[in-house]
């Protein structure tokens, strides 16, 4: 009767320690989840303030307008 108490607690205090290991393991995983998930809302942002942006584009130096068009390809092609 006693052997089995101790196994059992024995064995309970294996699962917990497996269940922390294993949480610590899916800790990186889940920060991955979240960036990805403040990335793509980032980028969304950034699309509208593209749109409000190219309605003022004519408005622009000829100079500023270059480096608009330039940095509105290089986000679309790097997202």
């Amino acid at each position: 009767m006693f052997s089995a108490i101790v196994t059992a607690i024995g064995n309970l205090l294996t699962s917990i320690f497996n269940f922390r290991a294993e949480k610590i393991k899916n800790i990186a995983s889940v920060e991955v989840v979240e960036d990805k998930q403040d990335y793509q809302k980032a980028v969304k942002t950034a699309e509208k303030i593209i749109t409000i942006a190219e309605n003022y584009k004519a408005d622009m130096t000829f100079s500023h307008r270059l480096k608009f068009c330039h940095l509105v390809d290089d986000f679309r092609k790097n997202s």
